[in-house]
């Protein structure tokens, strides 16, 4: 299950973020999804994965492209 949170970012943020997902070759969304899993590993929150699972890259996209409720 997938919940969507809005977040705000300021112009230097969304800027650098942009870019990142450009180099990665992603959606700017996905990118930042991908950003706060690493981080929440790194803290030791999650589990650590080596890669995100193909179908849990697809979720992320998929929801990033479903309306807001």
């Amino acid at each position: 299950m997938l919940t969507r949170i809005p977040i705000m970012l300021d112009e230097r943020d969304i800027h650098a973020l942009s870019r990142l997902a450009k180099h990665e070759y992603r959606d700017i969304r996905q990118q930042a999804a991908i950003l706060i899993r690493q981080e929440l590993e790194r803290r030791g929150l999650l589990a650590a994965t080596n890669q995100p699972a193909q179908d849990e890259t697809a979720e992320v996209q998929n929801a990033a492209d479903q309306p807001t409720k």
